[in-house]
């Protein structure tokens, strides 16, 4: 589909949701990509690399079962609605099975479904009953998918995209199937999945296409796009030859006027050699803004200096001042030539203008720089970028990873005993007489079996097994 083709598709009044064209061809394609591999899209629209569904995403799903089992199970029901008329034909007139119409069912999907446990086949076919006991299985796995998508999306828009509506009784399969049937082109690839909303063309063209879709089906609006697109070729052009350009490199962060999971995706964007061109990161804080930039430790190797700058006022930061001293003394001292600036404060244009020999990368946020720095920086010829257009989806895990370390590191402080030395105690304390035997016993029921109770108040504690 072309630029002029995807425009003329969407509704009268909406708006499209590239702003430009670099935008839109900077989408990502990793959710259309998962959802085009369960729903069953020929193994074709991923070799070809000009159609959105990317062929690494298929080979490493086709090593998870649960991926495997989900994608035969929609590929049968698929061929089952498209030839149904047929199907039921050679079912009744000519005894044939599943696995036994090769032009009209996929028979490899039926023996990778058998040797993966799932033996649909029926010696009394009834394509019906082949169709309601798919979606049954249906039902019961897709939950099974759920890691396979990201934390970010609403799992509860996803899931009923493989369930067919009223599909355990045969009224709901007319209805599914007369849908579907009345305008193929309607679904992706012709394939079917219980599609709620508009369809604009092919609904899985790229990520933030079908992610916006998918939450305007559900009257609701999806805001972060930083999640479903990357910055632009030509952006991350200029970072890589400002990076290479360098000889000793420093990323300089002013953290009350930053976002630590939006740097830790710019960051995941550069490559390993450019990376390894970072001689450290330099975070300036006061004891006021975030705990989060332990994040960027999982980006990469490089050392991670943290400044804590004491507030002699409560109403005025030592950040800027702080940050512009040490950035000179790097330069100085230790022959800094290359400074990566985050800010969006026109505080440290000052700064800028000091160092003039050094080249500066500065990298903002688009609400928070103003014009006026915007505009300093492109008559002095200095590159600067968004960090808002970086794909987040990335780092999304690196948050993940480094909220569970912090709650993991406050739990091996909070609790720590050894539960045989406490049972010890307890029978010592309490004048009980208990054999080896008896004391194994209790060990195994009673605290091998320990769980952990969390109230809807987040209270935790520590409950005996019965």
């Amino acid at each position: 589909m072309s630029i002029a083709e995807y425009f003329e598709t969407m509704p009268p009044g909406q708006e499209a949701a590239p702003r430009n064209y670099t935008d839109f061809f900077n989408a990502k394609y990793n959710i259309v990509s998962l959802v085009a591999y369960l729903i069953g899209v020929e193994k074709r629209h991923f070799e070809n690399e000009h159609e959105p569904p990317k062929m690494d995403f298929y080979e490493s799903l086709r090593q998870n079962k649960n991926a495997r089992i989900v994608r035969n199970l929609c590929r049968i029901r698929t061929a089952l609605e498209r030839n149904y008329t047929k199907i039921r034909q050679e079912f009744y007139y000519n005894l044939k099975n599943l696995g036994s119409l090769p032009d009209l069912i996929p028979s490899e999907a039926v023996e990778e479904l058998a040797a993966d446990g799932i033996s649909l086949i029926k010696s009394k076919p009834d394509i019906d009953q082949y169709l309601i006991a798919i979606n049954k299985e249906l039902s019961n796995r897709i939950g099974n998918c759920k890691p396979l998508f990201p934390d970010w999306i609403n799992w509860e828009y996803i899931k009923p995209l493989f369930l067919m509506p009223n599909g355990l009784k045969v009224d709901g399969l007319k209805t599914a199937g007369a849908e579907y049937n009345k305008d193929r082109n309607r679904f992706p690839y012709q394939c079917y999945m219980n599609w709620p909303g508009e369809t604009d063309g092919n609904i899985l063209y790229c990520d933030e296409k079908f992610v916006r879709l998918l939450y305007e089906a559900h009257e609701d609006y999806f805001a972060d796009e930083s999640l479903v697109k990357d910055v632009g070729n030509i952006v991350l052009d200029n970072i890589t030859t400002f990076i290479e350009n360098s000889s000793r490199a420093i990323v300089v962060v002013d953290c009350e006027n930053s976002d630590p999971i939006r740097l830790a995706a710019a960051l995941s964007s550069l490559s390993r050699t450019d990376l390894s061109k970072i001689q450290k990161v330099l975070l300036f804080d006061s004891e006021y803004t975030t705990s989060g930039w332990q994040v960027l430790a999982e980006v990469a190797a490089f050392p991670i200096e943290r400044v804590v700058v004491p507030r002699l006022n409560e109403k005025k930061s030592q950040v800027d001042m702080a940050l512009a001293t040490n950035t000179c003394r790097e330069v100085y001292k230790n022959d800094v030539d290359s400074v990566i600036l985050v800010s969006s404060d026109s505080d440290y244009w000052a700064l800028i203008q000091t160092l003039s020999d050094v080249q500066f990368l500065v990298l903002v946020e688009s609400e928070k720089c103003g014009r006026d720095i915007k505009q300093a920086l492109d008559e002095r010829g200095i590159h600067y970028c968004y960090l808002d257009d970086f794909y987040t989806g990335a780092s999304y895990t690196i948050k993940t990873i480094a909220v569970s370390k912090y709650i993991q590191d406050h739990l091996d402080a909070a609790v720590q005993f050894n539960v045989q030395s406490l049972l010890d105690e307890a029978i010592h304390s309490t004048w009980v007489s208990m054999t080896e035997k008896e004391r194994s016993n209790y060990y195994e029921r009673y605290l091998r079996k320990m769980k952990i109770n969390i109230t809807p108040d987040g209270d935790l504690s520590l409950v005996l097994g019965d």
